[in-house]
């Protein structure tokens, strides 16, 4: 019982766990997405995309900065929440929030000024795939960010999550090889929690 709530992380269902995790999520995830944000320089003419977008909080702030903004997650039940917060810039135009994979990701060529990931590559399968989609649909000189609450395996609660849900813990040394192997130009910055904030260049 408590591990199928748990895998809510992973993959939230649309059930009062799930729910309540993407809820959590967007009040608990908010200072950390925050650090993140600081960090990117948005154009109100920019396409931004947010992978992995869980309850939709991380779209409602693009969405006061940038043009156009699209949300993907593999999780239904995120999908649904996100767009529902994000209802009027959806009927609008502004935004659109789709069903996806990273692996996969139903979008143009060079069509993204902005991508950003949240605490999610911890579950990303094939993730050097993912890595390949998202520099396909940068734009020249666009951004891709990743923000982790965790950029190693030495906290206990850490290593206990994964062993109950399992997921990878990516270092920064990690990250680098895997993003400069795909063309990325990359740095990064950690704050005294060893919070990880990745900025790669296309």
């Amino acid at each position: 019982m408590f591990k199928s709530f748990l895998e809510n992380f992973k993959k939230p269902k649309d059930n009062f766990g799930g729910r309540f995790i993407l809820k959590s999520m967007n009040r608990g995830h908010e200072k950390l997405a925050k650090w993140g944000r600081s960090y990117l320089n948005i154009d109100e003419a920019y396409t931004v995309l947010d992978l992995g977008c869980g309850g939709g909080r991380n779209i409602e702030y693009f969405l006061t900065k940038a043009n156009k903004v699209y949300g993907l997650d593999h999780s239904e039940a995120s999908v649904k929440m996100a767009s529902e917060i994000n209802k009027e810039a959806i009927k609008s135009g502004r935004c659109k929030i789709l069903v996806g994979d990273a692996k996969s990701l139903p979008l143009k060529d060079e069509s993204m000024d902005i991508i950003t990931v949240f605490e999610t590559i911890y579950f990303w399968n094939d993730i050097d795939e993912c890595f390949k989609e998202i520099y396909r649909v940068l734009k020249k000189d666009g951004k891709f960010l990743i923000c982790n609450e965790a950029s190693s395996n030495k906290r206990k609660d850490v290593r206990k999550l994964s062993s109950v849900i399992g997921f990878e813990v990516y270092t920064p040394q990690d990250l680098t090889k895997m993003l400069t192997d795909v063309g990325f130009k990359c740095e990064y910055y950690l704050d005294k929690k060893e919070q990880i904030l990745f900025i790669a260049t296309k």
